[in-house]
């Protein structure tokens, strides 16, 4: 019988998604506020967003492929942009989490 080549402890490759590339400009135009964004791939990723000056203040925000563009949708359900306007989109989520007023 043949061997795999991935040993037992090794985890597959992921290849990142579009979604995760979204995401992750996403991450870069809100590096122009104080905050903290990270990628994390889980069953779906998500741009996990948080303020270090509040405990409590974060958001988990995914990606939705749409018919022109991606859409990005905070956890409790709502529209924050589109892919197409990234800086909007970002000023939108600093102010979520309290690092910029509206």
């Amino acid at each position: 019988m043949a061997k795999s080549r991935q040993t037992r402890n090794e985890q597959p490759t992921r290849v990142p998604s579009e979604e995760h590339e979204h995401l992750g400009n996403l991450a870069a135009e809100l590096s122009r506020y104080d905050v903290r964004a990270e990628v994390v791939d889980e069953r779906s990723p998500r741009l996990r967003v948080s303020n270090p000056s509040s405990a409590c203040a974060a958001e988990d925000v995914i990606c939705e492929r749409r018919e022109h563009d991606y859409a990005f949708i905070a956890s409790f359900g709502v529209y924050l942009g589109s892919s197409g306007s990234l800086g909007v989109t970002a000023h939108k989520v600093a102010w979520l989490v309290g690092a910029t007023e509206a």
